[in-house]
């Protein structure tokens, strides 16, 4: 649930799994190519799902419905490297292109290229625009895809886009099939194969720790973990060591709203309206349209929206915050239409759950019992909890980040302090805590069907897997059900989500074809670049596979380096004075609520009234000031410093809100 900021994003734009073929592209162009290109290339994709073509000379050009965007295709010959293959693309899309790199960093090798790199241009906030080129270099030819376009229509249609890139593949490129092989049982040198490969791996990107569990036919193989808890203390981490799971709890929240549906309590149909009436989106007619099925699809359009709770919660914000959020949040694309993943509709369908079993209780409490009693107990999660007090005393893998040095650091948190507490008026969408051995009977359940393993049927079946079918394709090979996502590799059908919070990462991944699963709990922000590699790694070995997990962990590696160093080159460190100086003491945001720039010594500091984070500054391509955040919590986010109507105002966005705080005078 860690907001989407800066390098994030960045690192999305790398994301393409193996994944097989579609479309083939066709030359319709009547003008002869230009120098240095060839448009007879043979290459095959899927072109991103709605969006128009038009073939120009030697390229393709796609072009979504808002018109602000485009993904041109170019083949380009004879380049001395791929900085100058994007450049000749660039130069016959738009001949006045002319701009710095900001950060060249690989890709994984997939779909039968030889290199695949991601350039990503320098921008300015102003701007508010995406510039990036991917090359795809084979046989002394390149490929090259440009993307350009507004931050609020990229940012929303992130999934058209990955199912395009994804599918991006040679023409002669014969897409690796697992799916006549027989899954291996895994042995006790299996399992030692892929502990050692995540723990080597975890020390190359920066991890202290992780929970691991795995789970095949019907028996937990392996429950444990890798590394240390706390980089101070050097505890071990095992399989009760606490880590929050955030997002992971949406899957648990729709194992909820399934129970519900078995009980008659529900319908996957009904409108939710009819069992919460104060269910409001700032569209009437969504409002009216969302069913039961709809509370955590990520279909209905409403968009991200994670600022609102990361500046003005506090622990003791009610959740009714969710509906509030909600109410004031109208949709950005059609019903239906595109993935959109918006944390406070997966908030509201636990709380409502939580109403329908317990109508008297208030909206937290209510649903904090459901979960207890209709969840944990009966998987006998006896180490879950929502309780940071408890999570506590069980004891914590602490979280952890890397500092702007690159430096392995501990993040401020206890039982009542830091970001992550943020998250809880709206813990039914991401503030669970787990450990291994508790979440790999929820992944057992998965695979099981909801039968027990003294085979108890705890859950009915149709209902338990009714989650799991596609509302919205978020990639070649890759839909999002109700809180959990499907992903074919290879042609093997795997059932996973992920979770993010602040110095937290993690997954779990169900393979019911080899009745196999796994869960990856990682107590640090550096967490994400494991996971992709540690579930290829356990197809390696299930399947006798292609060996790229290694690869994907070493191209995790240099690219996170790189965006470090990036980072570390554009701003301005202590603060400048000048810049500060021009500051007012407090601002304040409508949505967002007080912030006030503190000074101590040569540091300074954004405070919210609940956290504090350390910013330095920064000067934008157009000559915009900025304020960049250094704090590991919040790395790469910007403030713009500007004046509207003689007043200072700092400006943020997320994409598709900006976010005003205006000075307040003394």
């Amino acid at each position: 649930m860690k907001p989407l900021i800066g390098w994030v994003l960045a690192l999305l734009l790398s994301s393409a799994i193996l994944s097989g073929c579609s479309k083939k592209t066709e030359d319709t162009s009547k003008s002869a190519p230009s120098p240095g290109t060839d448009t007879s290339a043979s290459v095959e994709y899927t072109p991103p799902p709605g969006w128009t073509e038009n073939v120009k000379g030697p390229l393709t050009i796609y072009t979504p419905k808002e018109g602000d965007a485009s993904v041109v295709i170019a083949t380009v010959d004879d380049a001395q490297d791929e900085e100058v293959a994007a450049q000749i693309a660039w130069k016959l899309f738009d001949p006045e292109f002319s701009r710095d790199i900001r950060v060249n960093y690989p890709d994984n090798i997939y779909g039968g290229w030889e290199q695949i790199r991601n350039i990503e241009y320098v921008t300015s906030p102003s701007e508010q625009q995406l510039i990036y080129a991917t090359t795809f270099q084979s046989d002394g030819r390149w490929q090259v895809v440009i993307l350009a376009g507004s931050n609020a229509t990229l940012y929303k249609r992130w999934a058209e886009y990955n199912e395009f890139i994804q599918s991006f593949v040679k023409a002669d490129y014969v897409a690796e099939d697992l799916s006549t092989r027989q899954a291996k049982q895994l042995t006790d040198n299996d399992i030692t194969e892929l502990l050692t490969f995540a723990e080597k791996a975890s020390v190359s990107l920066k991890i202290p720790g992780a929970g691991i569990a795995l789970v095949q036919n019907g028996k937990v193989i392996y429950s444990g973990g890798i590394g240390v808890e706390d980089i101070n203390t050097k505890a071990p981490v095992t399989k009760d060591s606490e880590f929050m799971i955030a997002s992971n709890t949406k899957g648990m929240t729709t194992l909820l709203l399934a129970k519900l549906v078995e009980l008659g309590k529900i319908g996957w149909d009904d409108q939710v309206i009819s069992h919460y009436p104060q269910f409001e989106l700032g569209d009437k007619t969504t409002t009216e349209s969302v069913l039961i099925k709809h509370l955590v699809c990520a279909c209905t359009g409403l968009p991200r929206k994670d600022y609102p709770w990361l500046f003005i919660n506090t622990p003791d914000t009610p959740v009714t915050a969710t509906f509030e959020d909600l109410a004031s949040t109208a949709p950005t694309s059609d019903f239906g239409e595109i993935f959109q993943y918006n944390n406070q509709m997966a908030a509201a369908a636990g709380y409502i759950a939580g109403h329908v079993l317990y109508p008297e209780m208030e909206l937290g409490e209510a649903y904090d019992k459901a979960m207890q009693e209709l969840i944990f107990v009966p998987l006998d999660m006896q180490n879950t909890t929502f309780s940071f007090e408890e999570a506590y005393n069980q004891g914590i893998a602490s979280p952890h980040a890397l500092n702007i040095d690159g430096d392995i650091i501990i993040l401020e948190q206890s039982t009542t302090t830091g970001f992550n507490h943020l998250v809880m008026p709206y813990r039914p969408a991401g503030a669970a805590w787990s450990t291994s051995a508790d979440m790999i009977k929820y992944v057992f359940n998965e695979l099981s069907g909801g039968v027990a393993p003294d085979g108890t049927r705890l859950f009915a079946k149709e209902p338990l897997l009714k989650r799991r079918e596609p509302f919205v394709k978020t990639g070649a090979n890759e839909s999002y059900g109700m809180g959990l996502s499907n992903e074919t590799t290879g042609g093997i059908d795997i059932v996973l989500h992920g979770g993010s919070l602040f110095g937290y990462k993690s997954n779990f991944f169900a393979i019911p074809g080899a009745q196999t699963g796994a869960v990856v709990l990682t107590n640090s922000d550096e967490g994400y670049s494991l996971l992709q590699p540690f579930l290829r790694k356990l197809i390696e070995i299930l399947y006798d596979a292609e060996p790229l997990a290694q690869s994907q962990v070493d191209v995790a590696a240099e690219s996170n380096q790189l965006y470090l160093d990036t980072f570390r080159s554009e701003f301005t460190y202590p603060a400048s004075e000048e810049t500060i100086n021009q500051l007012a003491d407090t601002y304040i945001s409508d949505d967002l609520g007080e912030l006030k720039i503190v000074k101590v010594d040569e540091k300074v500091f954004l405070d919210s009234g609940v956290w504090t984070a350390e910013v330095a500054t920064k000067v934008s391509e157009d000559g915009s000031n900025l304020l960049f955040v250094i704090a590991p919590e919040l790395l790469g986010l910007e403030l713009v410093i500007g004046e509207e109507s003689g007043v200072g105002v700092l400006t943020l966005s997320d994409g598709q809100h900006d976010y005003k705080f205006r000075a307040v005078s003394p």
